[in-house]
């Protein structure tokens, strides 16, 4: 019987401290798992033992993406989209 891969596995949770607004939305959704800072009011990771799941929620209820999930060094959320208009740089 093969062994069940860790998801979490190479996951990487950064929080960008100059998008974070403090609308805690990802307290709201993911109750435990993110806590604001008392002193900076920016969000935390406060639970190690997160799901998958729970932190991709938080990531996706935050209203200025300011919670960045990467895996393997490869951005998993939020995506990052090429500009539609304007010149190439």
């Amino acid at each position: 019987m093969d062994a069940i891969p860790n998801p979490k596995r190479g996951l990487e949770v950064i929080i960008d401290p100059n998008r974070c607004i403090a609308n805690a939305k990802c307290t709201t959704v993911s109750p435990g798992v993110f806590v604001l800072d008392d002193e900076t009011g920016i969000a935390v990771l406060a639970d190690e033992q997160a799901t998958v799941e729970q932190i991709f929620a938080a990531a996706r209820a935050c209203p200025t993406q300011a919670i960045i999930i990467e895996q393997f060094g490869r951005r998993m959320f939020p995506q990052i989209l090429t500009p539609m208009f304007g010149e190439p740089e």
